[in-house]
Order: structure tokens, then sequence, then C-alpha cells
């Protein structure tokens, strides 16, 4: 039986010292499941070190490697999406090439695949989070949050790596999000998935994902998979607004009951800001829900530019 062509995702952001060990590993684990049908797939997302020079040059050996250079830095998300959608294999294995999970783990992936009927995604998912106390934490946060905001329930200690069908991509790529949180759209667009528990090793040197790029990846993940945040907003302003309604009422009722009471200045000021501040935020919290749908159907601009493509 004729082995499906396989492509291996990957991206390209300070990658270069990895990309030699990654590249063995892949072909290590290619002859481990007796494909030779396949590609290596790398975007570069902009990198400033020699990466995709080293991938040109790993190139010169290696006929199955192809390398899309993106014309900026988009984002680690914009970048897989590229990768994915210029793929062309019957089977699309997405991985980080910062050897934190090695390649030599796809067998792993490739045979489930094979033992399951009709599944279009095995993914991988981390025995315990690696980090710090910080890292863990904040994490395990960002999951909860957005699994209590949406109706799209991602997996805790979710991994990037995961083995997908071409089907599945097709309709991955068809989704046409502007605002791409990868984690939200793979698991939105539902298909039969099955998780595979991975040791996640630690990478070499200092991790591209900072504090202020994971907190952006947050907000963006929560805003392009709900509208609750928004309503949120508006309950609030009208909780604030009832509030000063019935607190006007109270006063106006003692004065009428106490008519020699002398109600002061500041009551009344204190009385119509409260009023004021909260028909203020739940009109912006209306506003907001309209015009985050709008936003999202209107904006067209493309999410990655190919600057070249070596096949």
């Amino acid at each position: 039986m004729k082995k499906p062509h396989l492509s291996i995702v990957t991206t390209l952001y300070k990658s270069e010292r990895f990309l030699d060990v990654f590249v063995a590993q892949c072909e290590t684990a290619m002859a481990e499941i007796k494909c030779d049908n396949y590609e290596i797939v790398f975007v570069n997302d902009g990198s400033p070190d020699k990466s995709l020079d080293k991938v040109l040059k790993l190139k010169e050996t290696n006929n199955n490697i192809v390398a899309i250079d993106l014309s900026r830095n988009f984002g680690h998300h914009y970048a897989i999406m590229a990768g994915l959608t210029y793929s062309t294999g019957d089977y699309v294995f997405l991985i980080d090439c910062d050897l934190e999970v090695q390649p030599t783990q796809i067998p792993i992936f490739y045979n489930k695949m094979m033992e399951e009927n009709n599944c279009d995604v095995i993914y991988g998912v981390q025995e315990t989070r690696k980090g710090s106390f910080i890292e863990r934490m904040v994490g395990g946060l960002f999951y909860g949050f957005f699994n209590r905001l949406t109706d799209t329930r991602i997996p805790e200690n979710l991994l990037t790596e995961r083995l997908m069908t071409r089907r599945y991509i097709d309709e991955l790529i068809k989704m046409g999000d502007k605002n791409i949180f990868m984690a939200g759209m793979m698991q939105w667009i539902g298909f039969k998935q099955i998780p595979i528990t991975l040791k996640k090793g630690q990478r070499e040197g200092k991790s591209t994902y900072t504090l202020g790029k994971r907190i952006s990846l947050s907000m963006q993940a929560i805003t392009s998979f709900s509208s609750y945040p928004l309503v949120v907003l508006f309950k609030v302003g009208f909780f604030i607004s009832v509030i000063s309604i019935i607190t006007g009422i109270f006063f106006l009722v003692k004065k009428l009951i106490n008519p020699e009471i002398v109600l002061s200045g500041f009551t009344f000021l204190i009385v119509a800001l409260l009023f004021s501040v909260g028909v203020i935020i739940s009109s912006l919290g209306i506003l907001g829900i309209y015009i985050d749908k709008l936003f999202n159907q209107t904006k067209n601009r493309q999410t990655f530019i190919v600057k070249d493509i070596y096949k």
C-alpha cells in the first residue's frame, strides 16, 4: 500500500541553532514510518537571525525542504496559517522547531492516526505544564477564563504539535479568520480529535514568547471567540445606572417625608455622576457589541504576505 504524502510544517524565528538536529530527526522519523513522500515546510516569520539562510543551506542536500519567506514578522499563529495554506500533504504534522517536542515523536502521532477510524486530528497535550510557577499559573488562568467566556473548549496544557488530515486543514483555511488564534480555531471546526499525552522538554536558550506576547495572545484569543467582555461591560453599566436611580428615588422620598431635611449639593452630584457614568458605560457596551460584529465582518486584509517560496 502506497504511503500518503506527509507535510511537516514549522515556523522560523530565532531558530538557527535548532535546524540541523530538527531536520535530521525529521528524516529519522520518516524512515521509521517508511515514508519517502514528504516535505518539510519552513515558514520564515521575519526571523532576525540567519534561520532562512540555514534552511536554504540544508535544502542543498535535502530536496524535501520547502521554505516560505514572509515579507515581515506577522506572528507565530499567522506564520502557522501560512505553512498550512502552502502545505500539500494528505496529512500535515504541525510542530515547533525548537525541539521542546522532538520530531522523533512523529511516528507516535502517525501510528495512532492509522489505528483510529475516521479520525482527523491527533493532538498533543503536556503531562504537566512546564516553566516557573508564574508561567504555570498564568497558563492555568488563561485556559480557565477562555473556556468560561466562550463556547469553544480548549484542552488544558495543549501543545502546538498535532497531525491533521487534508480535509481538516482545508476547512481550517476556509474559516478566513483575520484575528487568528489557532488553538481556538482548531477546536471550533470540530471533527474527530484525539489527544496524546507527551512530555515537553526545555527549550535551549530564552523563549521568544515574552510575557507581553502571551498577554497579547490571550487578549486576541478571548476577543476573537467571545463578545462576552462587552456584554459584561454593558451589564456593569446598567447595574450602576439602576443603583444611581434607586439612590435618587431614596433621597427624593426622604425629602418628601421630611421636607425640613436639607440635601447637600454633594449628594446630588454623586447621584448625577453615578447615573451619567452608568449611561455612558452601557452605551459604550452596546456600541462595542455592534462594532465588534461589523469589524469582524468587514475587515478583509490578508493575514500574511509571502515574499518568496523556495521549493
